[in-house]
């Protein structure tokens, strides 16, 4: 096992000659040096993991010296370990700001010594096993999953990175359409340019008063890039007038300023923008230029098969950028994860698995999965998210979607054990089911 390499910074002959020899012992391979120009030689060359500087020398003081150490390109992980035998603790303070690792005071502990030292060869290797994971796992733009609706999600968006009009992104909420709107401005030929998120409110305030110019800043800023705007039904009539010309013209006019924008727009709705258009909210128009190309993410509940892929995705997201511990999720607690419905989509997924990680350790059981889900607030029907924005009649049939998807799961695809356990009769269930676009061997 490699322990790693060591440099001594100290201008008294008897500490260096005494850590050497003790370090040495130990298995590190370690250099010396009894001033700030030998050291600077000596870590260009030498390149060690480990520098134990001392604070007061003749020629600089180790605080100094430290700031070099930060500066330099070729010592981006070394960890800096300070000594001094009259330290203060504004001086520690100081040290540990610039980004030391360590603070000890002299007369030195050898054994202290040798677990400081052993501490900061650990940070390192983890700090570089992190930096290998996200190497192994570069960034995921792309929707994750097997699934044949995840899959046709990818390839819509590989055609559509070849074009530059208007796209309508249509799901429920959670299920990751802000990911698929950066999926295609990643892309896409803009990929180098900005990529600017608003929602129809912020989009709103282009004609307010008091906060226009914050607006009318983001906006410009998506010049030759990609503009988003989610919730695009509540964009107000003028919005709307604004947003049609700038698709058509490439320029609009703003306050009585002209304004000159290639944009690519990508328009983010739960589904209720047909509506809107029907009730005379929505300007038709923009709407035919949006709707040219829709893409409609799924639920998650209707690519369950897909978890398994997705509980990795998450894992590894968080044991890369927020440096958790990984755990493996046992095949019965994917099952449990699979029969699930998942009102919150992959929101409510990510979260869960995030709470796991943190809370846990080992292998995540299905009983763990269970209580979790159980405690889950997303797992009381008073607290799932009720759109009444749309009608009676479509609340009953995503009601019933979802029921019978889960009942299906339940028995297996098995249409005569769910009309059983429904009170449906047969024909009518066939019938059902066609009507809602289940299919009963892929109730997903």
């Amino acid at each position: 096992m490699r322990l790693g390499k060591l440099l001594i910074i100290d201008d008294e002959k008897d500490i260096r000659d005494l850590m050497q020899e003790i370090f040495a012992e130990e298995g590190y391979k370690v250099e010396t040096a009894a001033n700030g120009e030998q050291a600077r030689t000596q870590w260009r060359q030498f390149l060690p993991d480990i520098i134990f500087l001392d604070v007061w020398m003749p020629d600089i003081d180790g605080i100094s010296l430290l700031k070099e150490i930060q500066q330099e390109s070729s010592l981006p992980n070394t960890k800096v370990i300070m000594m001094s035998g009259h330290g203060t603790i504004e001086t520690a303070i100081e040290a540990t700001k610039l980004g030391a690792y360590d603070f000890l005071e002299k007369p030195l502990s050898l054994a202290k010594l040798t677990v400081t030292a052993e501490r900061a060869m650990e940070t390192s290797r983890l700090n570089q096993e992190n930096r290998q994971l996200k190497q192994s796992f570069p960034e995921q733009f792309m929707p994750v999953g097997k699934s044949k609706s995840v899959i046709q999600l990818r390839e819509t968006i590989e055609r559509l990175s070849k074009f530059t009009m208007p796209v309508l992104i249509e799901g429920e909420s959670g299920v990751g359409k802000h990911h698929i709107a950066q999926a295609l401005h990643k892309t896409s030929s803009r990929k180098n340019s900005a990529y600017v998120e608003m929602s129809a409110n912020d989009f709103n305030r282009l004609f307010d008063e008091t906060d226009a110019q914050n607006s009318l800043q983001r906006l410009k800023e998506a010049d030759f890039g990609t503009l988003v705007i989610s919730q695009i039904e509540q964009l107000s009539p003028a919005g709307q007038t604004i947003l049609f010309e700038l698709i058509q013209n490439q320029k609009t006019h703003i306050n009585a300023e002209t304004i000159h924008l290639d944009i690519r727009l990508l328009a983010l709705s739960k589904g209720l923008l047909e509506k809107s258009v029907a009730e005379g909210d929505f300007h038709n128009a923009l709407y035919e230029r949006l709707k040219v190309i829709p893409i409609q993410v799924p639920a998650l509940r209707q690519h369950t098969e897909d978890i398994p892929e997705l509980i990795e995705f998450f894992i590894n997201h968080f044991v890369t950028h927020e440096s958790l511990e990984y755990r493996h999720f046992s095949v019965p607690a994917q099952n449990v994860l699979r029969q699930y419905n998942w009102p919150g989509n992959l929101k409510e997924l990510k979260n869960l698995v995030q709470r796991l990680l943190i809370l846990g350790e080992g292998e995540v059981s299905d009983d763990e999965v269970k209580n979790y889900l159980h405690e889950s607030p997303s797992t009381d029907r008073s607290a799932w998210e009720i759109d009444t924005s749309i009608s009676l009649k479509e609340a009953k049939d995503r009601l019933e979607a979802t029921y019978l998807s889960q009942l299906l799961r339940e028995t297996g695809g098995n249409v005569s054990e769910t009309a059983k356990r429904s009170g449906v009769e047969r024909t009518n269930l066939y019938r059902k089911l066609k009507t809602l676009g289940i299919d009963p061997k892929n109730p997903f």
